[in-house]
Formats: C-alpha cells, sequence, structure tokens
C-alpha cells in the first residue's frame, strides 16, 4: 500500500510549523479533500490519521504511522495537533481508532470533543 499521496498545493494546509533548530522537522498538514491530517518528513508521508465527516460529526478512523517511524511519538504529536485543529473548528468526534481512544484516556483535556451518541448513529 503506498503511504504516499500527490495533492495539489492550495488543498494542503499547514497545522503546525516546523521548527527552525532541527535538521528534518516533520510537518503536519491537514488535507481536507482527502479528510487525512498527515505528518511528513522531508516531503515524504510517515504518519496519518483520517477521518470521515457525518452529520458534522468527524469520525475518526484510523491512524497509522510507517514502521521505521514508530515508537518516537510521532502518533501521539498528529493526533494532539488533529485534535487540537478539530476543536478550533468547533467540531465534535467520534472515536472509531482504538489509538486514539486510548491517546483520549490518557489525556483527558480532549474529552470534551467527543460527541453524544446519537440513538441509531
Amino acid at each position: 500500500m503506498a503511504l504516499l499521496d500527490e495533492v495539489a498545493t492550495s488543498m494542503v494546509r499547514e497545522v503546525d510549523r516546523p521548527s527552525a533548530d532541527a535538521e528534518s522537522e516533520i510537518q503536519l498538514l491537514h488535507r481536507s479533500d482527502e479528510q487525512v491530517y498527515a505528518a511528513t518528513i522531508d516531503g515524504r508521508q510517515i504518519a496519518t490519521f483520517r477521518y470521515d465527516v457525518v452529520d458534522g460529526r468527524v469520525i475518526v478512523l484510523t491512524t497509522t504511522v510507517v514502521p521505521e517511524f514508530r515508537g518516537r511519538g510521532i502518533a501521539a504529536d498528529l493526533v494532539a495537533d488533529a485534535l487540537d485543529d478539530i476543536r478550533e473548528r468547533g467540531l465534535r468526534i467520534t472515536v472509531r481508532c482504538p489509538f486514539v481512544a486510548a491517546f483520549i484516556a490518557e489525556n483527558r483535556q480532549y474529552a470534551d470533543l467527543i460527541a453524544l451518541e446519537r440513538a441509531g448513529a
């Protein structure tokens, strides 16, 4: 499965800007047309936070990290930045991704983003 997506520059929005003190900094982007937040390093996509939008709620589907970049906290940083962006946009979430569920359980400041499930939802 190819992890690299080709995207027009106008469709990409930076979520977090890299710091000037690192040689190769991770850049976090939101590509709303693809419903993905992505972490890239030197132009290579290394992690994703995929979602869907249903009835004004963000349904968090999966979080993935390329194997060689696992264990570095990249997924947690990506999730935190994605959730911060979702909060700024005034949206609520439904979590289907086990990693994000565990992240929120450990970082209760994001618990308010969880939408109450509706009957039949």
